[in-house]
């Protein structure tokens, strides 16, 4: 039972020198005290309050209890409701409860709520809290010093941020490496949330992130989140974080670790602008040497490029993956690589070609071959080159290669080569036209092409319209 006696009729002098002993007695008290009105703001603490928990007072005074970040969740849950029947004028027993200290500290204190009256009206509540001696460090085993002593080098001595956030996602615990990594002191961080510490952009993904974990009780994992330094500078921290509950199962924080991953994130970027320098200077080359094959044939101008387009059009067609189309762009590109073997005038002559020179001409995909096999492409670029003149029935060259052992990518090329050329003047006979080009792949798609390669290819010009660009 409280006692309280209404001093308002004392003098001002009296009523001073009494509101001073009790001060006194509040702050030589050994148990934490504090002062609730009826709003629930705290408005007086003792000493033993501060001492308790480690904070300042006015990380204190003038907050709401249910707020605090002293109190975590189930803790804060209690406090409200027993407030609420401490207004109603009852004196409820007391109850065991955690206390978050500004140490990353959880302690087990005993509080008691007691209606706060004035001029016969209750006015708030008065909240004792004290210390069980049930008291448990944030990571550590209690019934070791030494233990303790050595898993808290450890938190504070490793390169990650270790923290605690409470179950209204507010920091309880952060360890000293919060300075170096954000500028921040511990005291700084404390009581506020992850959301006070990244762009605007990003608290709406790293809020569904982290509410989704917590409604699902799981562990979660976020990579690469920009952080706000305290001097305005971007770092990226890589955030894991684990659930940890009360023994009736209940939720009661997050406990987890900030990684800095900003100068791995510049180092990722750094290669990543090397490979696409590097493949800008492959793709150079591998323009540099099409145009240097098609420089020695004015009739061909334009052959190699018009074979490539039509290829990744069927590929397309067919659904292929992009890598996959991306393969045929540059076999397209280079597949009479051959022909710089074979002399300029057999690749000019007018008219008909004897035996010999016709067997230089089907040389250029073995020429091509043992040539672009040196070079080590991520892709198979030199087979796809030496097959794209083999045919379905064994008919073609220069391995007489039969169905399924002839690639897709090769026979996807086949077709593309024989309608570009068919379609387009060559040295030795006038353009033969689209439409014939397109009659040979129908007429002979299952013994010289792939039928699915070539109904690709008709659905290609019949349906999607194709046009060759401008080369």
């Amino acid at each position: 039972m409280a006692i309280v006696r209404d001093f308002s009729e004392l003098g001002g002098e009296v009523k001073t020198e009494v509101q001073d002993c009790l001060r006194a007695v509040l702050d030589t008290a050994r148990d934490g005290m504090a002062l609730i009105d009826a709003g629930g703001t705290v408005i007086a603490i003792n000493k033993a309050t501060v001492q308790l928990a480690g904070y300042a007072e006015e990380d204190i005074l003038g907050r709401s209890f249910d707020v605090l970040r002293m109190f975590p969740l189930r803790t804060a849950i209690d406090i409200e409701s027993r407030f609420r029947g401490t207004m109603t004028g009852l004196e409820l027993p007391p109850f065991e409860a955690d206390v978050c200290a500004s140490s990353g500290e959880q302690l087990k204190v005993e509080i008691q709520l007691s209606p706060w009256k004035t001029a016969n009206r209750v006015a708030g509540a008065v909240v004792v809290m004290r210390s069980t001696n049930g008291s448990r460090t944030l990571l550590t085993d209690p019934s070791s010093h030494g233990k303790d002593d050595r898993f808290r080098a450890l938190v504070e001595t490793t390169s990650d941020l270790i923290w605690e956030l409470n179950g209204r996602v507010v920091y309880t615990y952060i360890s000293p490496q919060v300075y170096g990594m954000l500028g921040y002191r511990p005291e700084e961080v404390l009581g506020k949330t992850p959301f006070d510490f990244v762009p605007l952009q990003e608290a709406r993904r790293l809020t569904k992130t982290i509410m989704a974990a917590i409604s699902s009780v799981q562990s979660f994992r976020i990579v690469q989140v920009p952080n706000l330094h305290k001097n305005g500078q971007t770092v990226f921290l890589e955030t894991s974080g684990v659930p940890f509950c009360d023994e009736q199962g209940r939720l009661l924080g997050y406990r987890g670790i900030h990684r800095d991953v900003t100068q791995r994130r510049a180092a990722e970027e750094q290669v990543q602008q090397t490979i696409k320098k590097l493949e800008s200077t492959v793709e150079s080359v591998i323009q540099a040497i099409s145009l240097t094959v098609e420089m020695r044939d004015h009739y061909t101008a334009g052959h190699q490029k018009r074979v490539n387009q039509l290829a990744c059009a069927i590929a397309r067609e067919m659904h292929l993956p992009t890598e996959r189309v991306q393969i045929i762009r540059v076999a397209g590109l280079l597949h009479d690589f051959g022909k710089m073997f074979v002399p300029t005038e057999i690749l000019i002559k007018p008219g008909k070609l004897n035996d010999l020179e016709f067997s230089l001409i089907r040389s250029h995909p073995q020429s091509g071959y043992h040539v672009l096999k040196s070079i080590e492409f991520p892709w198979p670029i030199a087979d796809i080159i030496v097959q794209h003149h083999e045919r379905m029935d064994g008919s073609g060259y220069p391995s007489h290669l039969r169905g399924e052992e002839i690639g897709t990518e090769a026979r996807i090329l086949a077709v593309a080569d024989v309608v570009e050329a068919m379609t387009f003047h060559r040295a030795y006979r006038p353009a033969l036209g689209l439409d014939t080009a397109l009659k040979e792949i129908n007429k002979n798609k299952s013994t010289l092409y792939d039928p699915k390669v070539a109904e690709a290819c008709l659905d290609t010009f019949l349906d999607r319209s194709f046009k060759w660009e401008n080369v």
